[in-house]
């Protein structure tokens, strides 16, 4: 569970930020500059993370994942659908780039 930081402990950075699940495109998303995760480490103990700057970019990052929101969820519809069109327009490459390398890797087996 990520914390909720009262304003006056939290600065909003506003940097460029990109997703494997949105392959290519990289857009501006303004994120605060620190973050308290709570949560349960595998035995049920409570456990604290705090992080500062891009270690709190990236807990805030794969958070909004757990809750099943994309980087593309901050931004505005017009962002949004301008990253849609970038990754679909280097779709082809990406796919190219992938078929090469596991032919490249199945011919040194």
């Amino acid at each position: 569970m990520l914390d909720d930081l009262p304003a006056g402990q939290r600065t909003l950075l506003e940097e460029p930020e990109g997703c494997l699940s949105v392959p290519g495109p990289y857009r501006v998303v303004a994120r605060p500059d620190r973050a308290v995760v709570r949560g349960q480490d595998k035995d049920g103990n409570p456990i604290v993370v705090e992080g500062r700057g891009y270690f709190a970019r990236c807990l805030q990052h794969e958070t909004d994942h757990l809750y099943g929101r994309l980087y593309l969820d901050r931004l505005t519809q017009r962002e949004r659908k301008s990253a849609l069109r970038e990754m679909a327009a280097s779709q082809d490459e990406v796919f190219a780039r992938r078929a090469a390398r596991s032919s490249s890797a199945a011919s040194s087996s």
